[in-house]
């Protein structure tokens, strides 16, 4: 009976070690709450590893306010359609904070609760706001931000440059920076 308790100790103790031993820090020794899930910060140039010192103003603060060519940073949700995000382009849509997702329902049964379909359109298109991934040249991106670790529903401050407002319900952010919140 003890050879059988001291085979299961042995691996049991093993598994606790190297959980321990990893905690916290990445392959490389960095802390891992610095460093990006998927991929790391010099393949992702414009993925921020630590939170904007400077206040963000929510999606609707920024539609009210700012002009093409400001400087902004916005703190909003990853959402607003069935797909806010495709692999491989630069560009997602983000939703005011202040507007529940279906995930945010007590009796959420929406197999896509980042497209907000619990709201209307018009709320929908009063709230949203368009990002897309710039290089530091302004060039865009050529990375998504899904290999940057942003998925639909994540929480995000964004931070970039407003671009062209042809009406006061279009924003665009050209964002040569997006800081994933708790993540």
């Amino acid at each position: 009976m003890r050879l059988i308790s001291s085979l299961f100790t042995i691996p049991a103790v093993l598994i606790a070690a190297s959980l321990m031993a990893s905690c916290g820090e990445s392959d490389s020794g960095v802390p891992a709450s610095s460093v990006s899930a998927a991929t790391s910060p010099t393949e992702v140039p414009w993925l921020l590893t630590a939170e904007p010192a400077d206040e963000a103003q929510s999606v609707t603060e920024a539609k009210a306010s700012a002009k093409e060519g400001d400087v902004v940073i916005i703190r909003a949700r990853v959402g607003g359609r069935a797909e806010p995000m495709s692999e491989g382009s630069p560009v997602f849509t983000v939703m005011d904070l202040a507007v529940p997702s279906c995930a945010d329902m007590e009796e959420d049964h929406c197999a896509t609760p980042w497209d907000y379909c619990c709201e209307t359109p018009e709320s929908i298109k009063a709230n949203a706001a368009t990002v897309q991934v710039v290089n530091a040249d302004g060039t865009a991106s050529t990375t998504s931000p899904m290999a940057g670790g942003v998925h639909p529903l994540d929480e995000v401050i964004i931070v970039g440059a407003v671009g062209p407002r042809p009406t006061a319900d279009v924003l665009t952010i050209r964002a040569t920076g997006v800081y994933r919140v708790g993540g």
